[in-house]
């Protein structure tokens, strides 16, 4: 199969897996952006949630929202992540795939690489669409699209306010992919070894990395998030930001979303990982015939 095809395969590959991942998972993503963000410049509900460890915030927000807005307030923002998860995932697994294939040798470092590549380049596309997707997660409920891009504008002096964060985004999900993949790869050298490997194999490593870069990057997150929502202010950077909420808030506001994170996350990467590599095998197959 030549070049061309095995790049359009991975693309349909990876499209599929966002389009399932925010599918089955957009509600925990929700809630793991209003526990990083929520407490901003409400004391009450901070001195509540500062005695709760992840796991009890996370079901103490969820009731929260589905109390104030029902099903529709944890779903918020999905119709746009929906409408926008396959062009990123395809960017991100088609650059993936493509960059390992010319420089990994299966060295943890090299795939690590790969990793941190992949998420440079799909944060192009995806650092305006987190910008858009968080703000409907944390807004008021009825918040339009149109008026969340038309503030992330304003507050940001032009269109350039889509990609606020950009760097953040970076330093956050470039470490979580270099370790997602690195993790991923060597379970799958040690469990699997030379044979194909299963939906299961996939699933299975899959979740068990993605927990180990959920729960590694969550005070980097905690932070990312705050600055693309635009609860800091507008020249905020990712380390400062952190220092900032460890000093006004305690260690334990940058953890609070850490369960909602991990379970977001640790089920998606192994759902994603899986549909991306099922899909890409069965179109290979297809373009084969």
């Amino acid at each position: 199969m030549s070049a061309d095809a095995i790049k359009l395969n991975e693309l349909v590959g990876g499209m599929a897996a966002g389009l399932v991942q925010d599918g089955l998972l957009h509600p925990l993503d929700t809630m793991r952006a209003r526990l990083d963000v929520g407490v901003v410049n409400d004391p009450q509900r901070l001195a509540a949630l500062r005695a709760q460890g992840p796991g009890a915030a996370l079901l103490s927000e969820a009731r929260s929202v589905l109390a104030a807005d029902g099903l529709r307030g944890i779903y918020r923002g999905y119709g746009f992540c929906l409408a926008t998860s396959a062009p990123c995932n395809a960017a991100y697994f088609g650059a993936y795939s493509t960059v390992r294939r010319q420089i990994s040798d299966g060295s943890p470092l090299h795939d690590a690489a790969c990793g941190l590549v992949a998420e440079a380049t799909a944060s192009i596309l995806w650092t305006p669409v987190d910008v858009v997707k968080q703000r409907l997660q944390v807004g008021a409920p009825g918040l339009k699209t149109s008026e969340v891009v038309r503030a992330a504008c304003s507050a940001s002096g032009g269109i350039t306010g889509l990609w606020r964060g950009y760097l953040a985004g970076l330093a956050t999900w470039g470490p979580f992919s270099s370790i997602y993949f690195m993790t991923y790869e060597a379970l799958l050298a040690r469990f699997v070894g030379p044979r194909e490997a299963q939906a299961g194999d996939n699933l299975l490593c899959g979740l068990a990395a993605g927990s180990v870069a959920a729960l590694s990057t969550q005070p980097l997150d905690c932070a990312k998030t705050r600055i693309q929502v635009g609860a800091v202010p507008p020249d905020a950077r990712l380390i400062p930001t952190m220092m900032d909420i460890w000093r006004r808030e305690g260690g334990r506001a940058l953890w609070r979303g850490a369960a909602a994170r991990a379970l977001w996350l640790a089920p998606g990467c192994g759902i994603t990982i899986t549909v991306f590599a099922r899909v890409s095998a069965a179109f290979e197959d297809t373009l084969n015939r």
